[in-house]
């Protein structure tokens, strides 16, 4: 006999689960989730993911209101409080009505407990958030400014107080609100194949409910939000759109590489930028692209297939590398660079939104950590770098120690001009939080 199929809710559930157990990124776990359920329905895949993000987003409001209303919170076991925020992410935040929200938690906790031994405290959790959520958000959001910050809007507690010391109350409530939004999906569009206008419209003839937004200012971004699973539309197997976030994109567009240049992205990953680098030289000059991790480096391949990078004119090599150790080795090649993109590994605090689990694994320390790989990766890189070249940094975080401080720490040294500078921030631009420095070593 099949099984029955598993619901949004039993698999959003598992899901969180195993992203705090694993201490992973979300949306790979939630990747794999949905590689394990195959034939569940597109209209559950987006609610099962609407409510994994949800729940990371507002994790701290939701257990300041389940704690409120629970007559014992610490006996809720880590499987019972992970159902509550569920079914409180939805009766607070989807407005979902209880008779939905409700009974869906209850059959999960049962499943789990047939004795109903999970099922009676957590029905009396989620009658008192229905009766009485509005007074105890209200309450939530009227305490101090550091309480405010952790309870009702789910930044951490240290974080909070970062952010009320350097950017004052107005603006860290501002920056924290925004990023409690679902962020749009980002795209960048390979404009030397295609141009915004064209992608945008076959998006919305394959989802007429798919919003698309041209950005003026930005001729290569769209913004899209309803559009589905864009990783399987036909134009992203062609490589004519990347996922990618427009803070993100800037950094490519800052280090402007050229057709015939010598050009080294430093810390690649999975190549998203790599690519972009590519489009912007038209796919003629010489393209190193460099990672400690061979894994990530494996994706690479599916990238040079979707961008054409074979093209006769154009040299792309990938190699694995630690630009990070006292004497790193590029192999097969090891000489200078035109252009240098460095987007360093950081908290990604920036990124607040889009990857929410960060709220739960960064810690203060980690900020630190990160400032000084960035300090070495900034100095090997520099060493990169040929005369009368240049090297772009980037990180997707928004604290004075990993951008702003660091590059100006480096430029008094004497290691570099700062030529350029960008800072993007989720409450003024509806993006990640991103910075970036053009740099020109002296």
């Amino acid at each position: 006999m099949p099984r029955n199929p598993i619901t949004a809710r039993a698999l959003a559930v598992q899901t969180l689960r195993q992203i705090d157990q694993r201490r992973g990124f979300s949306n790979r776990i939630l990747a794999e989730q949905f590689e394990r359920h195959p034939d569940l329905e597109r209209r559950e895949r987006g609610l099962t993911t609407t409510l994994v993000y949800g729940v990371l987003r507002h994790r701290g409001r939701l257990d300041a209101l389940i704690d409120a209303a629970a007559a014992r919170p610490k006996a809720l076991s880590a499987r019972a409080r992970e159902i509550a925020r569920v079914a409180v992410f939805e009766l607070r935040e989807l407005q979902h009505p209880p008779h939905a929200a409700i009974p869906q938690a209850l059959g999960l906790a049962t499943a789990l407990d047939p004795s109903g031994g999970l099922a009676r405290p957590l029905h009396a959790i989620l009658s008192a958030i229905d009766r009485e959520g509005a007074a105890l958000d209200a309450r939530l959001a009227a305490g101090k400014p550091l309480d405010v910050l952790a309870n009702r809007w789910s930044i951490p507690r240290w974080l909070a107080g970062r952010w009320l010391a350097t950017l004052g109350p107005d603006l860290a409530l501002a920056r924290a609100r925004a990023l409690a939004e679902p962020p749009a999906v980002e795209l960048r569009v390979d404009l030397s194949r295609t141009t915004a206008e064209e992608v945008a419209a076959a998006l919305r003839e394959a989802d007429s409910k798919a919003m698309v937004e041209l950005l003026p200012d930005q001729p290569q971004t769209l913004r899209v939000r309803g559009g589905g699973e864009l990783v399987r539309h036909p134009l992203h197997e062609r490589g004519l759109f990347s996922i990618q976030a427009l803070g993100a994109q800037r950094a490519a567009l800052a280090l402007a590489p050229c057709p015939e240049e010598h050009v080294l992205d430093a810390c690649a990953g999975m190549g998203t930028k790599s690519l972009q680098l590519a489009e912007l030289m038209r796919r003629r000059g010489r393209l190193v692209a460099a990672d400690a991790s061979e894994q990530r480096l494996g994706e690479h391949a599916a990238l040079r297939r979707r961008g054409e990078l074979d093209a006769p004119d154009f040299s792309f090599t990938t190699v694995v590398a630690d630009l990070a150790a006292p004497e790193p080795q590029l192999g097969v090649d090891d000489s200078t660079y035109d252009a240098v993109l460095l987007d360093a590994p950081c908290t990604g605090l920036g990124n607040l939104a889009r990857h929410p689990e960060l709220r739960a694994t960064v810690q203060f320390d980690d900020i630190a950590a990160c400032a000084d790989l960035q300090r070495r990766l900034l100095d090997r890189c520099r060493a990169r770098v040929r005369p009368g070249g240049r090297l772009v940094y980037a990180v997707c975080s928004l604290e004075p120690e990993e951008g702003p401080r660091l590059v100006r720490a480096a430029c008094e040294a004497g290691a570099f001009t700062l030529e350029h500078e960008e800072t993007w921030t989720p409450e003024a631009h509806h993006t990640d939080g991103f910075y970036l420095a053009r740099l020109r070593p002296t």
